[in-house]
């Protein structure tokens, strides 16, 4: 019997064919949805057609902003609310986090926050009984959402984060993804930014996928109990698709999006299958099936 991990994995048209095994679709935004700029031909008319079948759609996605920045991130897009049921995001997580500090690892963090990442993603800590901080030695510990700008190299960060490793600053990482689309091609995340961290010694925890924490609230929202009902669709071997493996879910990759680089193709250019199969096998993954782009 040949090995199911070099099996060609199903290449589809479209999404059509697998939607009546389905009640519910966990659907990534970024890579999959939209490049940041703009909704992908096809993706509006994909969730339409799930909603049109009665199904239950869940946006799910790494991104350090709270749930109505996102939700307005996406009708800018095109992508309005009703094209979906419901949208969580790490940094809504990471906020209620900050805020209700469920854990003891929480309650021990202090509030004096320095913060690397965009400025967009300091609304992480709005509105909390916190104090946003610029310098290593005033800080109880660092929130970490990426870079500060894509012009910028995870080097820029060495010295600080060795000062901030030295003072045993723990880090809350609220965006794991280690890549992002950034124009045609990609730019370190936050990901990267925690993983050099942890590299110097630092303390991190993460905040999204691929961990559990995400989808367990999707879970109770979605309603439904028998998880080989739901179908997990993202473009991100490392974090959407490990994430739905690591909770039981069939899922789907999208080529046209985070590894359009690993697999040498033009965005909605079909992949090669052997190109494919040895990234999947690299990185342990099985999709159900691959679409080079969400459509229906």
């Amino acid at each position: 019997m040949a090995d199911s991990m070099h099996e060609d994995i199903p290449l589809l048209d479209g999404l059509a064919r697998l939607a009546d095994d389905y009640d519910a679709f966990i659907v990534d935004a970024g890579g999959v949805l939209h490049d940041g700029s703009a909704a992908y031909p096809g993706a509006l008319a994909a969730l339409e057609s799930l909603k049109a079948a009665g199904k239950r759609i869940c946006l799910l996605t790494n991104q350090a902003r709270r749930t109505a920045s996102a939700a307005r991130l996406l009708d800018g897009l095109g992508l309005a609310t009703g094209l979906f049921d419901y949208l969580l995001t790490s940094g809504e997580l990471a906020h209620q986090w900050l805020r209700h500090r469920p854990e003891p690892w929480l309650e021990d963090l202090g509030t004096a926050c320095l913060h690397f990442g965009p400025i967009r993603d300091a609304e992480l800590i709005h509105g909390l009984d916190m104090e946003a901080v610029d310098q290593p030695y005033l800080a109880h510990f660092v929130l970490g959402t990426g870079l500060n700008d894509v012009e910028e190299s995870l080097a820029d960060y060495e010295e600080v984060l060795r000062i901030c490793a030295r003072a045993d600053l723990p880090m809350l990482c609220a965006d794991p993804e280690r890549w992002i689309l950034a124009g045609d091609g990609r730019a370190p995340g936050g990901g990267a930014l925690a993983r050099r961290y942890a590299e110097l010694g630092g303390a991190v925890d993460y905040c999204g996928l691929p961990f559990n924490d995400l989808y367990d609230r999707c879970f109770a929202l979605l309603g439904i109990g028998d998880r080989s009902r739901i179908l997990a669709i993202g473009d991100n071997l490392a974090t959407d698709l490990a994430g739905a493996e690591a909770v039981g879910l069939d899922s789907v990759l999208v080529t046209g999006g985070l590894h359009r680089q690993d697999l040498g193709t033009a965005w909605g250019e079909a992949p090669d299958a052997g190109r494919l199969a040895a990234l999947c096998a690299a990185a342990g993954r099985r999709p159900r099936a691959v679409l080079p782009t969400l459509r229906w």
